[in-house]
């Protein structure tokens, strides 16, 4: 009898078959069980290699060895009459059966019953960070149950990696290694990843994983280091455990420059398979193709990075800006596809053009910037489009693009397009359209999931009190901005909360609360505008508006809303058709829109040009009211 007969005879097959199926079943359960019990990622390694090995004493049991109505016997007991052995065969068909549909069963209860659901749009992985059961979004009102679908232990924030060398570039090389990791991690649509933002806003602080963990909303954080020495290259990462130290993961790298991206990648897939997370051939693919793999151009958008967050802090804005957008041109030649340079570079074109159509007075800008910034502008939104990663950054570049250059036929849909779509960013001029021209709920959802990506960033927490107030809901509105307020003081804030206040009724609050926050003078006097407008006080609102142009300058964005606010109908479209006679002045209408909440500061008839793009745009005039105020009876 041949070999093959033989081992069909005595079962070896079957047995073979029935014991991987097991197996397989038992390493399902265990990576199913595992994470809620506690157990290590070591146990279900070792689980593996104990049962690798087990393989083969089971094959040779099952051919010296028959199982038989009377218990199991020796295969030269039993005979070769084949009736024993194919009733054995018959039971170990219906066993592996069995077990079959167990296992079907619990990877169906994993995937829709455990599992988190991740939306996904075209490809987009979305990642959102601080989502748990006792947290649902953190920094956002729990009344948003859209932006915490998601309740997962497998959330995690990659702290700024150490600098342990003191070279000219070492601490931007080590901020960029640290945001490549981030970009890596947040491909995969199991975890969970606070976004640069907010995890770099504990850099240089010397605070307790806990501690860090709990203000992110995550359960897991990735720290390291990295030395340099010319060539040579030593980056440590480790992963841990938030509520108890555990260090799940580390690993130390001793490699050369050119190998920091296989570093990189290596670190994000350790990182990934230590939290249980599945990675196949396509999403490791993914994950390489999230940054970018030149070294001096990631440096070189740090330090752009670090000038742009200083300009928007400092009063000489538009000076440290031109210096960023040197570091950002130098990112932008050597890695064309760092879609994110396109959109940092832009905002100095953006900030000459809205400056100028509002009438502002700013020394740093000259005609040469005035007549370059429009070209300037288009290409770097037709580059971030062009580049764009995924349907999120292209849809929000492309709605960006169409505002502020004009091209407006269409933008309704557009706007809707680019707030819909899930992702953890949201199109720069978002709130500009959403709000006043009817998807303001739309605005305040994409908001707050940019929120629950990225906790500590200021931009959504301002844009979700005022799309509360914007709904009508000031009390929503106050206790968005104080929650805010509490992690960080910001002036916008600051409005926020004061603006919120006194929409409710609380304006002896109101005037407390902007005495004792804003500490810019100009700030103050053009909120004790709107505070005297709210009240009906007109002499009053007059002479702060005064006051707020003697300190700050000629500004007739700011000046519009309060004259329109003051029911003074006449100045109102005198400086909206001086603004409409001005290039790019339609964003700069958009933006006095957004500010008066009023409805419409200015009728049409006045803004020729401004009404020539509305008309194809999609969106219907005049915009939402949220309030009515006393003085303004149009």
């Amino acid at each position: 009898m041949s070999l093959v007969k033989e081992l069909k005879r005595r079962n070896v097959f079957r047995i073979g078959i029935a014991y991987l199926v097991a197996a397989w079943l038992l390493l399902q359960i265990v990576d199913v069980v595992g994470p809620i019990v506690g157990l290590s990622d070591d146990f279900a390694r070792y689980l593996l290699f104990l049962l690798a090995i087990g393989l083969f004493p089971a094959l040779i049991l099952a051919w010296f060895f028959e199982l038989t109505p009377d218990g199991v016997k020796r295969e030269s007991e039993v005979g070769r009459g084949g009736a024993i052995s194919l009733r054995t065969a018959n039971r170990l068909d219906r066993a592996i059966i069995v077990v079959l549909l167990i296992a079907v069963g619990l990877l169906i209860f994993d995937k829709f019953t455990l599992q988190p659901r991740n939306p996904e749009f075209a490809g987009e992985t979305v990642s959102m960070a601080g989502v748990t059961e006792k947290n649902p979004i953190p920094g956002v009102e729990q009344e948003h149950p859209e932006a915490a679908a998601w309740l997962t232990a497998k959330s995690v924030a990659v702290l700024p990696f150490l600098a342990m060398s003191n070279g000219p570039d070492d601490d931007y090389f080590s901020d960029g290694l640290t945001e490549e990791i981030i970009k890596t991690l947040a491909q995969v649509p199991e975890l969970l990843v606070t976004a640069r933002t907010s995890a770099f806003h504990f850099k240089g602080q010397n605070l307790p994983v806990e501690d860090i963990a709990r203000q992110l909303g995550v359960d897991h954080i990735v720290e390291g280091s990295v030395r340099r020495a010319g060539d040579r290259l030593r980056i440590t990462a480790q992963l841990v455990r938030a509520n108890d130290g555990f260090h799940l993961w580390s690993e130390t790298y001793d490699r050369r420059t050119e190998d920091t991206f296989a570093v990189q990648s290596d670190i994000a897939e350790k990182v990934a398979s230590a939290l249980n997370v599945f990675l196949d051939d396509n999403l490791r693919s993914r994950m390489q193709r999230a940054g970018t793999r030149n070294v001096e151009a990631f440096i070189a958008l740090q330090k752009g990075i670090v000038l742009y967050e200083r300009a928007h802090q400092e009063a000489n804005q538009i000076s440290l800006l031109r210096q960023a957008n040197v570091e950002f041109d130098t990112a932008i030649q050597l890695a064309p596809e760092l879609v994110e340079a396109y959109h940092y570079h832009s905002d100095l074109s953006s900030h000459i053009l809205i400056s100028h159509a509002a009438g502002q007075l700013d020394g740093e800008i000259t005609q040469a910037d005035l007549l370059h910034a429009p070209t300037a502008l288009k290409n770097d939104y037709d580059r971030a489009i062009q580049f764009a990663r995924n349907a999120g950054q292209r849809f929000n570049a492309e709605y960006d693009r169409a505002l502020i250059l004009g091209a407006w036929r269409g933008l309704k849909r557009l706007s809707d397009q680019s707030l819909a779509t899930p992702g953890c960013e949201t199109a720069l001029w978002a709130h500009l359209v959403g709000a006043p021209f009817g998807e303001t709920q739309l605005v305040l959802d994409a908001f707050s999931r940019m929120a629950a990506c990225d906790p500590l960033r200021i931009r959504p927490m301002v844009h979700i009190a005022s799309s509360h107030l914007w709904l009508g809901a000031s009390a929503l509105a106050i206790r968005s901005a104080r929650k805010s307020l509490q992690k960080m003081d910001h002036p916008w804030l600051s409005r926020s909360l004061v603006l919120a206040l006194a929409f409710n009724g609380d304006l002896n609050e109101a005037e407390k609360e902007a005495n004792s926050r804003i500490r810019v003078a100009s700030d103050l006097a053009l909120v004790q505008a709107m505070l005297a407008v709210i009240q009906g006080d007109a002499e009053s609102a007059q002479n702060f508006e005064s006051r707020y142009i003697g300190i700050s300058g000629p500004d007739d964005l700011e000046t519009l809303v309060l004259e329109a606010a003051q029911g003074n109908r006449n100045e109102a479209n005198r400086l909206a058709a001086l603004i409409d006679s001005r290039p790019f002045g339609h964003v700069v209408l958009m933006q006095a829109i957004h500010s008066c909440f009023c409805g419409a500061p200015f009728d049409l008839e006045a803004t020729p040009a401004f009404a020539a793009m509305l008309s194809g745009s999609g969106l219907d005039w005049p915009p939402g009211k949220p309030f009515d105020l006393p003085l303004k009876d149009w």
